[in-house]
């Protein structure tokens, strides 16, 4: 009797573990297919492959074309600039061919109407069964650029909490609206939830960005200018979501300096963060958080 009763218990247990592991399992397209694009053909996809929440829902389908798989696994993963860029990021972790080769990718969702999270867990699980990947996420102690306040509780005039009454157009109707370049230096962002570069002149480059947290804006910064060694963290305190706009001399290749001495007047990024964010770089030992790839493989045939 203790016998069976006792093996009742182990096959409960057994079930709630089985039930367990079906209810952390990822979501997954019902079908999908891989193809490899050697076509010479644009970049596209019915989903903004970036690390922002705009989207416009497709009835579950997800369809890109001639895509690299460094740009599905930036999707996928939500990576951030400061895991891709930086000396140990996982960019010099991929084999050429996931950087070089493109591939188109159908798959639909059983759901009508997946959220755009939803929709980079399910081909978090495509690119898992797939290309074989295995990835994680892991904190190292070294050296980082730390952003803090210049003056405890005083922002610049290009940093301000983010109105949450304010418009966030998804990307396809930010990037429909065309903005000549002589109009760009000074506007906020359209977009929310990533931030963008954009090269105004031979003079400044300007990096923006609506409904971000500073840990964000932190990441989004890391490699410009000349500072791209370590990564940017947050050490400001601030809580919340904000958006920004600074503009600062761009960081030319070497031996590409014009030569009109002019054309380099605008201040570095550290003299920038100052006067128009009222933020502060250092450089100091933190911890930042690294992307690993612990496997990919070629992708296995439909």
């Amino acid at each position: 009797m203790r016998s069976s009763r006792a093996f009742g218990f182990l096959a409960i247990a057994v079930l709630s573990i089985a039930q367990s592991a079906r209810a952390q399992q990822k979501p997954a397209f019902a079908v999908a297919s891989v193809r490899e694009n050697k076509s010479s053909s644009k970049e596209n996809s019915n989903i903004p492959l970036d690390r922002t929440e705009a989207y416009s829902p497709t009835g579950g389908v997800f369809s890109a074309r001639n895509q690299p798989l460094i740009a599905y696994i930036l999707f996928a993963y939500k990576v951030g600039v400061s895991e891709t860029t930086t000396p140990g990021g996982f960019m010099r972790q991929l084999p050429k061919w996931a950087v070089e080769d493109r591939f188109d990718i159908d798959a639909r969702s059983d759901s009508p109407n997946p959220t755009k999270d939803e929709m980079r867990l399910m081909l978090q699980s495509l690119l898992e069964d797939r290309f074989k990947m295995a990835v994680h996420r892991e904190s190292r102690r070294g050296p980082v650029f730390a952003l803090s306040l210049v003056k405890p509780g005083k922002m610049g005039p290009q940093l301000k909490p983010h109105d949450p009454n304010s418009a966030c157009p998804s990307t396809s109707q930010a990037s429909s609206r065309p903005v000549p370049v002589s109009q760009v230096i000074g506007i906020w962002p359209l977009a929310c939830g990533d931030g963008e570069e954009l090269r105004i002149s031979a003079r400044a480059v300007r990096d923006g960005g609506r409904d971000m947290s500073i840990g964000a804006i932190a990441s989004s910064l890391t490699g410009a200018g000349d500072y791209a060694d370590r990564p940017i963290i947050d050490e400001t305190g601030l809580k919340g979501t904000y958006d920004f706009v600074v503009e600062f001399a761009p960081n030319y290749a070497e031996g590409a300096k014009p030569d009109d001495l002019t054309a380099n007047s605008g201040p570095e990024l550290p003299e920038a963060l100052d006067a128009q964010l009222g933020l502060r770089l250092k450089k100091q030992e933190g911890t930042a958080t690294f992307f690993m790839i612990d496997h990919v493989e070629y992708p296995s045939a439909n």
